[in-house]
């Protein structure tokens, strides 16, 4: 893997890249980084030429200047593809890395030949207003206990909570909160109803996040589901090798308009 900074309207953004052949670009969780992706990246990079960013404000790239919208995040990923030549490819996003993919698929769907949704959260504002105490409690702290990561994951080691405090130190806590505040206000259903049709959707089956595929299945045409056994809010850490037959296989997939 390769470190690469490309400029943009946000700053400057970090990217991790490896490999060759068709563009990747991977869009990981709120207050993590590239390094979400490093158990795939390798095993990706056989298939792909792969480029995992950190978002404005998170991991290596520069911090936040104001708050950004949802679109605003898809509206970057877009800059970094310009930045890096990239006419077209193929982009996989989770939790906020999904939302952002949903996004791209709005409103730049020409640029992309396959979009992967990930582990995205499917709120309506009174469920997001409900879960807001929750939510403040969870990204207000920059450090946290494995008992707080446990539940999200299939096997919490050293190694990771090591990584996971880092990441989450370099975002902090403002950003963090911004993040949630954007999805908070995202009109996810809206932009749902233009995402274009032979897409990709991929849950855990013990995140909370896979109680809304129906209703992401409902708003989308001929989209494909995937849901992983055994499997939290994070397949590429929970199950890298089911995480990268998923890719690959629905890749080579005819891509819909």
């Amino acid at each position: 893997m390769e470190d690469i900074f490309v400029n943009t309207s946000q700053g400057r953004i970090h990217l991790l890249t490896a490999g060759q052949g068709r563009p990747l670009l991977l869009l990981h969780s709120n207050g993590g980084s590239a390094f979400e992706f490093e158990h795939v990246i390798d095993p990706l990079a056989e298939h792909f030429q792969v480029f995992a960013w950190d978002m404005p404000g998170q991991g290596d790239s520069d911090p936040l200047l104001r708050h950004l919208s949802v679109q605003q995040y898809a509206d970057v990923a877009v800059e970094v593809m310009d930045a890096l030549g990239l006419q077209t490819g193929i982009v996989g996003g989770a939790s906020i890395g999904g939302a952002v993919c949903v996004a791209l698929g709005a409103h730049h769907a020409a640029r992309f030949e396959k979009i992967f949704v990930v582990e995205c959260p499917f709120r309506t504002p009174q469920e997001w207003k409900g879960n807001w105490a929750n939510t403040e409690a969870n990204y207000a702290p920059v450090t946290q206990t494995r008992e707080r990561v446990a539940p999200r994951l299939r096997n919490v080691t050293d190694e990771l909570m090591v990584r996971w405090n880092i990441d989450r130190a370099k975002a902090g806590s403002k950003t963090c909160l911004s993040v949630m505040w954007a999805l908070r206000e995202y009109d996810i259903a809206a932009d749902l109803a233009k995402f274009p049709a032979g897409q990709v959707l991929v849950f855990g089956d013990k995140s909370p996040t896979v109680a809304k595929a129906g209703q992401f299945e409902a708003a989308l045409t001929d989209a494909t589901t995937h849901i992983i056994s055994d499997c939290g809010h994070f397949p590429m850490i929970d199950d890298p090798g089911r995480f990268v037959d998923i890719f690959i296989t629905e890749s080579q997939a005819p891509h819909a308009s």
